[in-house]
């Protein structure tokens, strides 16, 4: 069965960062820098680390206060180890079955495939 495609556009991602920050809120004296998985993470913590003024980490290191940001929380696989670090985990999409649910996340991934506007799309 293949998905239905949902285009993310660059409007959609400036609404979802202006979600994301006010809800790292409660996060923002806990969190030291961010990291950002590549490659579905790294625009979002480009962008986050200039708006929350926060350092932007190439490498994890376990133990750090870090914000971990991805674009999807889909099987969760990826964000695990990062959750059991003990990081606070912001994503712009979640699915409802995922391993690992972000502190900070924007909208529930239902049926669709989401194509975000970094992505080729096809």
């Amino acid at each position: 069965m293949r998905l239905s495609c949902k285009k993310f556009t660059w409007h959609d991602f400036d609404e979802s960062i202006n979600t994301i920050t006010e809800g790292l809120r409660p996060y923002k004296g806990h969190i030291q820098n961010i990291y950002g998985i590549p490659r579905g993470g790294l625009v979002l913590a480009v962008v986050l680390s200039h708006i929350l003024e926060l350092p932007l980490v190439s490498t994890f290191k376990e133990g750090s206060n870090t914000l971990v940001v991805d674009d999807i929380s889909d099987s969760g696989k990826t964000l695990l180890p990062f959750r059991r670090a003990g990081c606070t985990i912001a994503t712009i999409h979640v699915v409802s079955n995922t391993l690992v649910y972000p502190e900070v996340w924007v909208h529930m991934r239902e049926s669709e495939w989401v194509i975000y506007p970094w992505e080729k799309g096809d």
